[in-house]
C-alpha cells in the first residue's frame, strides 16, 4: 500500500521510525502535495517568532542588501570607460563647489597661493576702491591698466572677484600665476608694467609672516637681482609711478590727482603705514648671508651655539665661475648640454654634499643658501640638484608653503612675459 504524503511535508518535525515508514516527506519524494493547511508551529518556533518592529529591520535590511546588489549589478555593466567618466564628473562636482565656498572669503588667497596678504595690501584695495567710486570690481584693474599700464595681480585679482566663475585650475596653475622665471618662492608677484618683465611683489622670508613685508622689483628680462622697494603697497605703487611708469602729458593729470588721493588717504585712515628704512634695516639684522637674487636669505639663528648656518665652501665668484662653464661650454637653460652638465655637476657635488652635511647638523641655511642660487643661474639642468638642497632646507624649517611653489614653479618654469592663470583657459 503507497504511503501517503506528511501534511506538513519540509515542516515535519517527527522522526521516529513509525511515523517515517508511515508517510512520505522530502527527502524521499521530489514534489510536495498542496497542503490541507499551515503547520502547527512548535514551542521553539513560537519563541522566535518576531515581532513588527523586527520584521521592519529584517525588511530594511533585505531591501538595503537587494538595492546594493542592484548597485553592483549595474556597475558591473558600465564599461570602465563610462564609469571613469562617471567618477570625474563626481570629482569635478565636487571640487566646483569647494571652490566656489573658498570665493566667499579671503580663505581662498591661503588656499590657491599658500600664503596670508598683510593689512596694507587690504587697505590699498581699499584706496582703490575710493580712487573711483564709480568703478566696481575688475573695472578698478582695467582703470589702472589704461591709465598706467599697471596690472594688479593675484590676490588683488581675487578682490576684484575675477576669479569668480573661471574655469577651475589645476593647484600648481594657481602658484606659476604671474610667477616670473627668476621668482624664488620668497617673493609673490603683485604688480606688473604692462608687456614687460618689470614686476613688484611682496618679499616673505617666511611664508606664514604676514606682518612687516617688505615688497620688491625685479625685471625679469634683465636678471635674477631684486631691489627692496617699500614696505608697503602704497610707498610700492608711488614707486612705480615715479619709476617705471612712463608717463605723457595726457597722463599727467591722473598721476597727478591720483597721488593727491593717496596721501589724503593715508592721512585719513586709521591705518598706519610702516616706514621702508625701519623695516629694511629690522630685516637686514636677520640676514645670514648675500644671495645671487641679492635678496639675502633669512633662517633662525643661534649665535651662542652658531647653529642654523654656516659659509658654503666656496665663494659666490668662485661658485659663479663653476656656472660659467655652462656659457662657456655653448649651453644654455633651453640647450642642454650633457658633456658640460657633467662636467659642473663634478665640481659641483662636493659643495652640494658638505651642504647637506651642514643640514645635518642644524645649519639648515647652507643648503638654502646653494639651492637659492642654483635657481639664480636660471639653468634648467641644475633643477634637479636645487630641488633636492631647496626641499630638504625648506622641510627642517617649517616652510613646506615653498616647497609646493618651488615645484610647480620648477615644472613649467617660463620665461614668458605673461603669465597669467586665464590666459590658459583662450
Amino acid at each position: 500500500m503507497p504511503k501517503e504524503d506528511c501534511k506538513y511535508w519540509d515542516k515535519c518535525y517527527q522522526r521516529n521510525e513509525q511515523h517515517l515508514q508511515k508517510y512520505n516527506h522530502p527527502e524521499n519524494k521530489k514534489s510536495p502535495q498542496k497542503l490541507d493547511g499551515p503547520p502547527k508551529r512548535r514551542s521553539s518556533e513560537m519563541e522566535r517568532a518576531t515581532t513588527p518592529t523586527q520584521d521592519k529591520e529584517q525588511q530594511a535590511e533585505k531591501d538595503k542588501y537587494e538595492t546594493e546588489e542592484l548597485r553592483k549589478e549595474a556597475l558591473a555593466n558600465i564599461s570602465g570607460k563610462d564609469y571613469m567618466a562617471i567618477l570625474q564628473k563626481r570629482i569635478k562636482l565636487s571640487e566646483q563647489q569647494e571652490y566656489d565656498n573658498l570665493l566667499k572669503s579671503h580663505e581662498f588667497i591661503r588656499h590657491k597661493f599658500l600664503v596670508e596678504m598683510p593689512p596694507d595690501f587690504y587697505a590699498f584695495w581699499k584706496f582703490l576702491e575710493q580712487l573711483k567710486p564709480n568703478l566696481k570690481g575688475v573695472e578698478i584693474l582695467e582703470y589702472l591698466e589704461k591709465t598706467f599700464h599697471l596690472l594688479a595681480v593675484g590676490p588683488f585679482e581675487f578682490l576684484a572677484g575675477r576669479f569668480n566663475k573661471a574655469k577651475l585650475h589645476e593647484p600648481g596653475d594657481y602658484l606659476r600665476h604671474w610667477r616670473f622665471y627668476y621668482d624664488p618662492p620668497e617673493f609673490q608677484t603683485v604688480f606688473v608694467l604692462k608687456g614687460t618683465g618689470v614686476h613688484y611683489g611682496y618679499w616673505r622670508d617666511d611664508p606664514h609672516d604676514k606682518e612687516s613685508l617688505l615688497l620688491a622689483r625685479n625685471d625679469s628680462t634683465k636678471s635674477c637681482e631684486f631691489e627692496f622697494v617699500a614696505a608697503n603697497a602704497f610707498d610700492c605703487f608711488l614707486h612705480f609711478l615715479e619709476k617705471d611708469f612712463k608717463g605723457s602729458p595726457f597722463t599727467a593729470a591722473a598721476v597727478a590727482s591720483t597721488k593727491k588721493s593717496l596721501q589724503k588717504f593715508i592721512e585719513t585712515s586709521e591705518f598706519q603705514l610702516e616706514a621702508m628704512e625701519k623695516v629694511r634695516r629690522s630685516r637686514s639684522l636677520k640676514v645670514n648671508c648675500k644671495t645671487f637674487h641679492r635678496g639675502g636669505i633669512v633662517v633662525p639663528y643661534e649665535s651662542k651655539t652658531e647653529l642654523g648656518y654656516r659659509p658654503l665652501l666656496i665663494s659666490d665668484a668662485e661658485l659663479k665661475k663653476i656656472l660659467d662653464l655652462f656659457k662657456a661650454g655653448g649651453s644654455s637653460a633651453d640647450d642642454p648640454n650633457d658633456d658640460v652638465k657633467n662636467a659642473v655637476m663634478e665640481k659641483l657635488q662636493p659643495i652640494a654634499t658638505a651642504a647637506s652635511i651642514a643640514v645635518d647638523e642644524c645649519d639648515f641655511g647652507t643648503a638654502l643658501e646653494l639651492g637659492i642660487d642654483l635657481f639664480c643661474s636660471g639653468y634648467t639642468q641644475l633643477h634637479k640638484l636645487l630641488s633636492t638642497l631647496l626641499v630638504q632646507a625648506y622641510s627642517l624649517l617649517h616652510r613646506p608653503q615653498f616647497i609646493a611653489i618651488l615645484k610647480a614653479h620648477l615644472e613649467q618654469r617660463s620665461k614668458g612675459l605673461n603669465l597669467s592663470i586665464f590666459d590658459l583657459d583662450k
